[in-house]
């Protein structure tokens, strides 16, 4: 048997979500990126938040509870709304460098997180404890600065290396970028195999066992279900094939057509 067109009744699709996160207005920071932008260009960036402002910070409550808010010296103590999610509660707040207390009211109720860093105040009182350090950003920053430099590069095309043009290098320049590059003409091209090596096993080429009653055939299996089979033309006769199934059950179709 010979496999005519393969083609799935039903297909489904899948889908998938992506989450972005704020980033900073970082400006240039003066550390070496490996050639990958000029250390005498100063990048600007645009993304719509101002340093000055603080440094975005999410705070999480994984706990039990219907409407949650976050309270702490950031806030003067008043109580922010937290947005539920699937299975916790989430907040961002813009804060400034150093410690901040925080707290966390459920239900009306005062109460912290024991699996975050926790302090007492002078009242007695529990309070979680957080350090912002703009530090924590420079992954953010570094980023920001690569994006800047892959989108130049696009614009002005091939940049030599600096430190390779200063020595003497003869190679020539050299092109950095974060994109992964194409085929090239050393890599060999791969061919499609004819026919699948799952759709090799056709149940109408097996041969059924003595033992068996001849119009029952073998379970298939279900990557054969819903494709058209014909067999090769002979005295004129066109042999199709398919399968289907319902429920637990496998039913075999032929179809003879003269041609």
């Amino acid at each position: 048997m010979t496999l005519l067109s393969v083609e799935p009744i039903r297909v489904r699709h899948g889908s998938a979500g992506a989450t972005g996160s704020p980033m900073l207005d970082v400006g240039y920071v003066g550390r070496p990126r490996s050639n990958t932008i000029s250390t005498h260009t100063r990048p600007t960036f645009s993304t719509g938040m101002d340093p000055s402002q603080g440094l975005p910070t999410m705070f999480k409550w994984e706990g039990s509870g219907k409407e949650v808010y976050i309270c702490g010296t950031f806030t003067n103590w008043k109580p922010l709304p937290m947005v539920k999610s699937t299975k916790d509660f989430v907040a961002i707040v813009n804060l400034k460098e150093g410690e901040h207390q925080y707290k966390f009211m459920v239900d009306g109720e005062w109460k912290h997180d024991t699996k975050k860093k926790s302090v007492e105040n002078d009242c007695g009182t529990v309070n979680n404890l957080i350090q912002v350090q703009r530090s924590d950003f420079e992954a953010l920053e570094a980023l920001a600065i690569d994006s800047a430099a892959s989108k130049k590069k696009e614009g002005t095309g091939t940049q030599s290396d600096g430190a390779s043009t200063e020595q003497g290098n003869e190679k020539g320049s050299w092109h950095f970028s974060q994109e992964t590059p194409g085929h090239t003409l050393l890599d060999k091209p791969t061919t499609p195999p004819v026919l699948p090596p799952h759709l090799l096993e056709v149940i109408l080429n097996k041969d059924t066992p003595m033992s068996c009653e001849p119009t029952l055939l073998p379970e298939p299996h279900h990557v054969m279900l819903n494709h058209l089979y014909a067999l090769s033309i002979r005295d004129g006769v066109m042999v199709l094939s398919a399968t289907h199934r319902y429920r637990k059950k496998y039913v075999t179709s032929l179809l003879y057509k003269p041609i």
